[in-house]
C-alpha cells in the first residue's frame, strides 16, 4: 500500500510535464533539468513536512486514524480538482525563467508536504527516513514518461484519467488507515 500511495502522490510530476514538449527550445537536457527541479522539489517538500509534522502532529496521537484519513482526503480533493484542470489544458505550465520552475516546484509538492505531515510512527510512516529518496525516485520517472511521450489531446485525457486513479488510491490509503 505504500507503494501505491506514494506512486499516487507522485503523478503530478507527469502531469506538469506534459506541456515541457509544446515549446521547440527546449531541448531534452533542460526539459530533463526540469523534471529533476520538480522531483527535487516533491522530496523537499515531503522533508519539510515531516520536519513541520515532527513539530506538532506528536499531539494528535490519539486521533492519528482521523487526521490520516482527512490529510488523504484533502490530497485526493486537490488531485480531483487538478483533474479538471487537466483535461481542458488549463495546467500546461510554460517555464521561461527560474523563478517560474520554483514556483512549479513549491506548488507541486503542497500535497507532498501534507502526506510529510504524517510521516510519524503514530501515523503513517510509509518507508521511514528513506521515504523522500522513494518520492524523489518515482517523481523522476513520471517525468521522464512525461517528456518521453509526445504531446496530443489524448494524452491529456489519459492524464486525467490517471490522476483521478491516483486521487482515488491515495483517497482507497485514508480509508484502509482508518479501518
Amino acid at each position: 500500500m505504500n507503494f501505491v500511495f506514494v506512486i499516487a502522490l507522485t503523478f503530478c510530476v507527469a502531469v506538469a510535464s506534459t506541456a515541457f514538449n509544446l515549446e521547440k527550445k527546449n531541448g531534452w537536457w533542460r526539459n530533463m533539468l526540469y523534471v529533476c527541479a520538480l522531483a527535487a522539489g516533491q522530496g523537499l517538500m515531503y522533508w519539510l513536512g515531516s520536519l513541520l509534522g515532527g513539530t506538532f502532529m506528536n499531539r494528535f496521537e490519539g486521533f492519528a486514524k482521523v487526521i490520516v484519513f482527512i490529510l488523504c482526503f484533502m490530497i485526493a480533493f486537490r488531485m480531483i480538482l487538478d483533474t479538471l484542470k487537466i483535461k481542458s489544458g488549463k495546467n500546461l505550465f510554460l517555464i521561461d525563467k527560474p523563478k517560474q520552475l520554483i514556483i512549479l516546484a513549491i506548488a507541486l509538492g503542497i500535497n507532498a508536504m501534507f502526506a510529510g505531515l504524517i510521516a510519524g510512527d503514530a501515523f503513517m510512516p510509509l518507508f521511514g527516513k528513506i521515504t523522500p529518496l522513494y518520492i524523489i525516485g518515482f517523481s523522476l520517472i513520471w517525468g521522464f514518461i512525461g517528456i518521453g511521450t509526445k504531446f496530443s489531446q489524448t494524452k491529456l485525457l489519459v492524464n486525467s484519467l490517471l490522476n483521478f486513479v491516483a486521487a482515488l488510491a491515495i483517497l482507497a490509503t485514508g480509508f484502509v488507515v482508518i479501518f
